[in-house]
């Protein structure tokens, strides 16, 4: 390919409601053109949301000479993640994936429009079901799938901006845990079935209650901070080396 000729693309495009992802929808465009133009070889690409986006893989993982991309955008959904997972997965073409997403969707636990709000089974059965096809569309073009569990929260999750229609504060801590953690149980039970690589951060993060995000692992109660993010590098590190995987 010439300087002058421009690699054909998958581009999603925006939603046609609010959608988190359409934030940085025009930047991982023009990251993955840039990848498929030069034609590189990408070893892992990370999927999810704002854990995903805010770890900066390079920092942990760079001495293994590998090639990866990040594609987590804050707020994203796991509906919403797998409607991209074509553009900002399948087209780079990565020898391995790794998938991690859910806990934006129970933001709909505490949905002031009624209409908007869902039920800790609709939830479940949302993370999961969109989760299994990520697996499942992964395997179809010959990517291995990692599939990570989702972390636990704590006590004083703050507003964000990015869903005006939940009320605050954080009304459902205890509910979205047990939540979480009945996801994680199915997660990992599916990522066996699937022949994925299962990852479990939750055990490493979660409070002596086993519910609850250790306070230290995090500064708002949700998004692990740098010991929290030491922490997940290590796991992720041994357990793929588990399955025969250097990162």
């Amino acid at each position: 390919m010439t300087a002058g000729q421009r690699a054909p693309i998958i581009r999603p495009g925006n939603f046609s409601f609010v959608a988190a992802a359409d934030r940085l929808r025009s930047v991982y465009d023009g990251y993955n053109e840039q990848v498929l133009f030069h034609q590189i070889d990408v070893d892992f690409d990370f999927i999810g949301e704002s854990i995903t986006q805010y770890w900066d893989l390079q920092v942990y993982f760079h001495s293994a000479g590998k090639f990866i991309v990040n594609r987590g955008i804050t707020g994203d959904t796991t509906p919403i993640m797998l409607r991209r997972f074509p553009a900002d997965v399948i087209q780079l073409r990565p020898k391995y994936v790794h998938i991690l997403g859910g806990t934006n969707n129970t933001w709909r636990l505490d949905a002031v429009d009624s209409r908007e709000r869902r039920t800790p089974e609709q939830i479940n059965y949302e993370i999961v079901g969109n989760i299994t096809t990520m697996v499942q569309l992964s395997k179809s073009y010959g990517i291995l799938p990692i599939v990570g569990s989702n972390l636990p929260t704590g006590k004083d999750i703050p507003c964000f901006p990015f869903e005006p229609l939940i009320r605050c504060p954080n009304q459902s801590t205890n509910i979205r845990n047990e939540l979480l953690a009945a996801s994680n149980h199915a997660l990992k039970q599916m990522a066996a079935n699937e022949k994925a690589v299962y990852v479990d951060y939750h055990a490493y993060l979660v409070d002596s209650d086993g519910k609850t995000l250790r306070p230290e692992l995090s500064d708002d109660s949700l998004h692990p901070n740098v010991l929290g993010y030491n922490i997940m590098a290590e796991v992720l590190r041994k357990s793929l080396f588990a399955n025969g995987v250097v990162i």
